[in-house]
């Protein structure tokens, strides 16, 4: 098992792009989780083929999306510390009293 990874100029990422991936990340891992709980195969492509996984044999994928968890919240919590007053995915300015 080998991830698909490209070298990308991370230059134009923002921190919003960023907390989608998590937000991807933690949908799969939760997609693992739910595929042991009840049984279920996972389901995943490698090679342009499309892969089946029992439930014992998740483990692979569900250390490296946790070390890609990782590895986005230091990059959100670094990005965050560089702009403090940068709105995040889903949050919202507060009330207009508030701005004003």
């Amino acid at each position: 098992m080998k991830p698909k990874i490209e070298d990308w100029d991370e230059s134009f990422l923002d921190i919003e792009d960023y907390q989608a991936e998590r937000a991807l990340t933690n949908a799969a891992l939760t997609a693992i989780h739910r595929a042991r709980r009840f049984g279920t195969d996972f389901v995943v492509e490698e090679n342009g083929r499309v892969k089946s996984l029992k439930p014992h044999e998740t483990a692979p994928y569900e250390k490296s999306f946790l070390e890609d968890l990782d590895r986005l919240n230091r990059k959100i919590a670094d990005l965050q510390a560089k702009q403090p007053n940068a709105l995040s995915l889903n949050e919202t300015p507060g009330e207009i009293s508030e701005v004003i």
